[in-house]
């Protein structure tokens, strides 16, 4: 069903529903609501502000504020604004992610996520408890889960925009050469390719600023779960770019920037394994450098490594959503 309230009670994470519902009585049909609105990594905060500098204030300020890994300044998981409760009305119930505290005496401590209620494509997370202390109790235990419930949500509503337009030609060449498939959105071009991988560019300028996002599919024979470890991500990244990823300067390449340790983490790609790196790159012999978001996993049936990889240029601009856009095209992946 389209709209969904979710309820947990208790201290638990959030991905344990047992609860699932209809907010309205309208039904799957969307159509009667208006457009969410916000732009991605947007979220509204619902809160009386007497809350705002107590315990749930702090850890709400941690959920979204705290800086991410991976990014060359900080720049906070997402960008959050906060309203009273009694000034939500209007057109701030379309924003597209909300996250509504409620607190008082005799209430049971509980997350809803619910769906669609003001607008289509809204996400709403509805906290209550019957003290300040019980709310930011139950938000410090599921801090990881909020974030990635909306992150997730946020991801889906890119890949179903990219979906929408994705280049063709360039899909069905990269399935056809590498045995690999996900959505190629507009604006990406073809930069290199040799028998074992390729990279795409997209480029635009904001006034006299530069801004460039790379994805690279590069694949190798499986021999060990040694693949998985860091130095070998860095080796074989390194040994790529060198050849395929180069600079305007003469012996100019992209590299791993060694002195920041790139963060890992076990995730599930489309339900195979695979190992998540967030780092930072940089162009030897050039004065270029940015995130990069990485995917080390193993396609067991043609017993091979795929690397999945995605990296972001834009200098004078904050490069949080720039790279939420890459992760989503990675994780549209699947193999043949």
């Amino acid at each position: 069903m389209d709209k969904k309230i979710r309820t947990i009670f208790g201290f638990v994470a959030l991905n344990l529903v047992i609860a699932c519902g209809s907010s309205s009585g309208e039904g799957n049909d969307k159509s009667y609501l208006p457009s969410s609105s916000g732009k991605y990594g947007e979220v509204l905060i619902v809160v009386d502000t007497f809350y705002e500098n107590h315990q749930s204030g702090k850890v709400l300020n941690t959920i979204f504020s705290e800086p991410m890994v991976g990014l060359p300044q900080d720049e906070g998981h997402f960008r959050a604004s906060t309203v009273p409760t009694k000034g939500f009305k209007s057109i701030l119930k379309r924003s597209r992610n909300i996250l509504k505290l409620s607190i008082g005496r005799g209430k049971k401590t509980a997350i809803n996520i619910e769906e669609d209620i003001w607008a289509r494509d809204q996400l709403m997370i509805q906290i209550t408890a019957a003290s300040d202390t019980d709310a930011a109790r139950v938000l410090s235990k599921n801090i990881q889960t909020i974030r990635g419930y909306y992150n997730e949500t946020e991801l889906e509503r890119l890949q179903k925009q990219f979906r929408g337009k994705p280049q063709k030609d360039i899909v069905d060449s990269i399935a056809d050469n590498y045995n690999v498939e996900f959505v190629v959105p507009p604006g990406f071009v073809q930069m290199a390719k040799n028998k074992n991988g390729f990279w795409l560019k997209k480029e635009k300028s904001i006034g006299q600023h530069q801004i460039m996002q790379g994805v690279a599919v590069f694949v190798r024979p499986y021999y060990s779960d040694s693949v998985f470890s860091h130095e070998s991500m860095i080796a074989k990244r390194n040994e790529f770019t060198r050849e395929m990823i180069q600079g305007t300067r003469d012996s100019s390449y992209m590299a791993v920037y060694q002195e920041y340790h790139a963060v890992t983490k076990e995730v599930n790609l489309n339900g195979v394994y695979a190992l998540e790196y967030r780092g930072l790159w940089n162009m030897v012999n050039d004065f270029m450098g940015g995130p990069f978001l990485h995917y080390t996993l193993v396609d067991e049936k043609n017993n091979r490594v795929v690397e999945l990889d995605a990296f972001v240029f834009a200098p004078k601009f904050n490069k949080r959503e720039y790279l939420r856009e890459l992760e989503a095209i990675l994780k549209t992946v699947k193999f043949n």
